[in-house]
């Protein structure tokens, strides 16, 4: 199961699915620092996102987990 051989419609799928789980480690990172209790809401966000070295590993995992999870999804799918 090559992930080169998928169309196209499956290859831009699992860049969605694994763009969706960046974002959603860059989310749960969020909200696991301290500043998810500030006052000033957004713009406490906007000034966080501007220093990765405090959320980096967050997106990076989120991403390939779920690469990983939509190609086990792909190779059970097609194994039966």
């Amino acid at each position: 199961m090559n992930p080169f051989y998928w169309t196209l419609q499956h290859r831009m799928a699992w860049l969605i699915v694994s763009v969706t789980g960046a974002f959603a480690g860059v989310l749960f990172a969020y909200i696991q620092s301290p500043f998810f209790f500030a006052p000033q809401g957004w713009q406490v966000f906007e000034a966080w996102l501007w220093s990765p070295g405090i959320y980096w590993v967050w997106p990076i995992s989120g991403f390939f987990v779920t690469a990983l999870v939509f190609y086990l999804a792909q190779l059970v799918r097609t194994s039966n």
